[in-house]
């Protein structure tokens, strides 16, 4: 059998570390733990990342990743919103009827993309980023990849918001489209946490019509 490349190998075993996190919390993380998913030694993993602090930091960039280029098909409307299996919280609960719209509008596919944000949307459980973000107070190199990620979010948001306003679809958020895109990702994260936290009284229905009520405030 071929040996694998090293770019698959890293890949393995930074979706391993995920799954790990998600499993047993980051606190818990050990590299042993994440070696003995694969079948792998420990000396391996580190061979590869050196460091147990850039393992967890490339996983957190490996996971986030995967859900902004998921994001960028559904905001160029070459992606359905509703392929794809929710995870946390069962049920489907995209933003109102995100899911069934598909490509079309600008303001349609800003729908779909928020809808993919949330936690029944993405690809990978919110448990990790509730985690991480407390880990990232201490921790530079964290909060370095969490910027990254954060950044790009916000420049899928501004694109679709600048392409809704021009086709007249929707109005400028106050203080522009900047603004407007950094206090829907606020407001979603807080949602998120208070649906995995607290989700006997925050369920997934609640949260949908929440966030399309938001949406229309802040767009009109």
């Amino acid at each position: 059998m071929a040996r694998k490349s090293a770019a698959v190998r890293r890949e393995e075993i930074l979706a391993a570390t995920v799954e790990e996190i998600e499993a047993t919390g980051l606190r818990a993380l050990r590299v042993s733990d994440v070696a003995a998913r694969l079948g792998l030694s420990a000396s391996l993993v580190i061979y590869h990342f050196e460091t147990k602090e850039a393992l967890v930091a490339e996983a957190f960039d490996f996971a986030g990743r995967q859900d902004i280029d998921r994001a960028r098909e559904l905001a160029a409307g070459t992606a359905s919103a509703g392929t794809d299996a929710p995870h946390d919280g069962g049920g489907d609960a995209t933003t109102g009827a995100a899911s069934a719209r598909g490509s079309g509008s600008a303001l349609q596919r800003l729908r779909d993309v928020v809808g993919w944000y949330l936690p029944s949307g993405s690809s990978r459980s919110w448990k990790i980023w509730i985690d991480a973000w407390s880990a990232g107070l201490f921790d530079a190199g964290l909060r370095a990849t969490f910027a990254a990620l954060d950044r790009e979010w916000k420049s899928i948001l501004v694109h679709l918001m600048d392409e809704a306003i021009a086709a007249g679809e929707c109005t400028e958020p106050e203080g522009g489209t900047a603004s407007g895109a950094t206090r829907v990702l606020a407001f979603l994260d807080g949602m998120a946490i208070q649906v995995m936290v607290n989700s006997e009284t925050v369920d997934t229905e609640a949260l949908s019509t929440w966030v399309d009520d938001f949406l229309t405030r802040e767009l009109g």
